[in-house]
């Protein structure tokens, strides 16, 4: 089953390079079924989410750039561990070890403050090496 999920992203200016900026991202829905993509799509719900996250996120950062956006990321994508990114290069243990430890951070082994639904929490934690900084495996 192929699944997709919901983030929020806000970009942060770079405070050891002012002229490069980076991405936070937190998921508010996870493990979505495919069959709703088309409902996530959507300019209105996406603009309706957006200014949801907007009003409600509590940031104290003054590095925030006023960019905000809610990107749709593939379930391939969101589950990208260390081993698929880098497992021709390390060996068997490390290798076994980086397989739960995600690429990206999209909130994957929390429930940050923006998560508002995990379709399928199981998948999510046969994935992640820890959840809410319980350890699984």
């Amino acid at each position: 089953m192929s699944t997709f999920n919901v983030c929020y992203l806000r970009e942060y200016m770079d405070p050891d390079c002012e002229s490069e900026t980076f991405s936070a991202y937190e998921t508010i829905y996870r493990n979505v079924p495919i069959k709703y993509l088309k409902k996530f799509t959507d300019k209105k719900m996406k603009m309706k989410l957006l200014k949801h996250c907007d009003w409600n996120y509590k940031d104290m950062a003054t590095n925030y750039t006023n960019v905000s956006n809610i990107e749709i990321v593939m379930e391939k994508e969101y589950y990208t561990s260390f081993a698929d990114v880098f497992g021709d290069t390390m060996q068997k243990h490390e290798l076994e070890r980086e397989s739960l430890h995600m690429f990206n951070d999209y909130g994957q082994q929390n429930d940050r403050q923006s998560l508002r639904k995990d379709f399928n929490p199981k998948l999510t934690k046969s994935k992640v090496y820890s959840y809410n900084g319980e350890k699984l495996h």
